[in-house]
């Protein structure tokens, strides 16, 4: 098991490194979306300082057609310097990389789409090397894929969760229309709620469209027992302050370190009560969810409805 962080910021690099973590990822000009988005001298600058570390860089949009030729020069110039690999979700991302032989761990990471062991074994003849698995899945099924699967998988663990997107400016659009004043480009500022339902979610708009995240942070720290034989343990740091960010990161260190030690099970409980001291909303997300409902259920369902009708 191996931490891996979306990097909120530079300055903070150090700190996360002197707690033993070595595996970032960096947000871009290309990136979907990111907590912090840095040039290329940024990356540059952090790939020389810290050698020993492993450095991804998310190019982990969907592109169109005149994006191309800009895409292909940016990963050219990642090639130049010592990043470990890319994480992205658009296959011409892949087939530039194939074509110019880079020689980068390619991490699939399409956000819903990794569902079964079946495609991404099918995938890592393609030149897939690594993947992240869909976060919308109980964990029974992301061990039963991981045993299946012959690559490195990184199972998210913190952070909020990626609900859905569109490349469309829908927040800039119901501003037009409503007349409504509001910043839709902050992170953290808007919420939605759907009618007749507890559940509230962050939603904003960038340059590549309108993204929307829950608001709790999905949490594993007391699951390490359950989900050892993952390669790669993920903090989305996404929506996080820098003091959130560095004391989750800290917790999920310790709790590492305790685990080699063999002394897990005995501090896991303190470990969770300075979880619950940083008084962020946290749940289980989709973990023990069955999400795909089978037809009777769907029919009883729409049945139940239709009778509260009458």
């Amino acid at each position: 098991m191996k931490l891996i962080i979306s990097l909120n910021r530079k300055e903070r690099l150090y700190d996360y490194v002197s707690m033993g973590i070595d595996c970032f990822i960096l947000g871009g000009q290309y990136s979907f979306y990111a907590p912090s988005y840095f040039s290329l001298d940024d990356i540059y600058q952090m790939v020389k300082q810290y050698p020993q570390c492993s450095f991804y860089v998310a190019v982990n949009a969907l592109y169109d057609e005149h994006e191309i030729e800009a895409v292909e020069a940016y990963i050219e110039a990642l090639s130049k310097m010592a990043i470990h690999g890319i994480l992205f979700q658009d296959f011409g991302v892949l087939q530039i990389v194939k074509n110019k032989g880079y020689h980068f761990d390619m991490m699939y990471a399409p956000e819903t789409l990794n569902t079964n062991a079946m495609t991404l074994n099918v995938l890592k003849q393609q030149g897939v090397t690594s993947a992240q698995l869909a976060r919308v899945i109980p964990l029974e099924e992301q061990l039963s894929i991981h045993q299946q699967v012959h690559m490195p998988l990184m199972l998210q663990v913190h952070g909020v969760e990626y609900i859905a997107a569109s490349k469309r400016a829908l927040l800039t659009n119901y501003q037009e229309a409503s007349g409504l004043a509001f910043d839709h480009k902050s992170q953290t500022r808007l919420t939605i709620q759907p009618r007749n339902s507890d559940y509230v979610f962050h939603i904003y708009e960038n340059e590549r469209g309108t993204h929307i995240f829950s608001k709790t942070r999905l949490y594993m720290l007391d699951l390490l027992n359950q989900i050892q034989s993952f390669e790669y343990l993920y903090i989305e740091t996404l929506m996080m302050s820098d003091e959130e960010a560095i004391e989750v990161a800290s917790l999920y260190s310790d709790a590492l370190k305790s685990f080699e030690k063999q002394t897990y099970d005995r501090d896991v409980k303190a470990y969770m009560q300075l979880l619950y001291q940083l008084k962020t909303p946290i749940d289980r997300g989709f973990l023990f969810d069955q999400t795909v409902y089978k037809l009777e259920d769907v029919r009883k369902m729409d049945h139940e409805k239709n009778q509260s009708n009458h």
